[in-house]
């Protein structure tokens, strides 16, 4: 009678090895997950910074803000209005392009007008960061709770106002 010699793994071996890999996996893809939101929230952050500068140069340039054509609700991101008040920026060489959200929240404008705490208001909102009712600097948070998406009630609004 001859020994036969097992060469291989065992079901259980197997399936044990199956089990780490997917843990693993999954470890990984979640802190991928993460780093994407976070990196979305600081590309915003920099859009947001590019944007202020512009409109302030814009001012400064031409003694007033970008037109608002969208008096009564603002301007979102996709509606046309938006596209046209940053245009407008891109025209006068201010921003290079216009600035288009990389995703988890679409970029807003509303001007409130000048001589006011708030002029024109950017709004976001941001992924990866608390619930907060000061917002994350340099962010302005113009209302009391309760009154407004800039108000400071806790969310994850990420407002900027431009002043002039």
């Amino acid at each position: 009678m001859q020994n036969q010699s097992q060469n291989g793994f065992t079901l259980i071996e197997l399936l044990m090895a199956i089990s780490i890999i997917s843990l693993l996996s999954s470890i990984v893809l979640t802190s991928v997950n993460s780093a994407r939101a976070k990196a979305r929230d600081a590309r915003k952050m920099a859009d947001f910074r590019a944007i202020s500068t512009s409109l302030q140069l814009y001012f400064d340039t031409t003694g007033r803000m970008p037109a608002n054509y969208n008096p009564c609700c603002g301007a979102t991101e996709g509606d046309g209005n938006y596209e046209r008040i940053m245009q407008e920026l891109v025209n006068a060489g201010f921003l290079p392009q216009i600035p288009k959200s990389p995703g988890g929240g679409l970029y807003s404008w509303y001007n409130y007008g000048g001589g006011n705490n708030i002029g024109g208001l950017m709004v976001t909102s941001l992924e990866t960061v608390p619930n907060t009712t000061t917002g994350i600097p340099p962010a302005c948070r113009p209302w009391a709770a309760g009154q407004n998406w800039c108000d400071q009630s806790s969310s994850k609004a990420y407002c900027i106002c431009n002043t002039y």
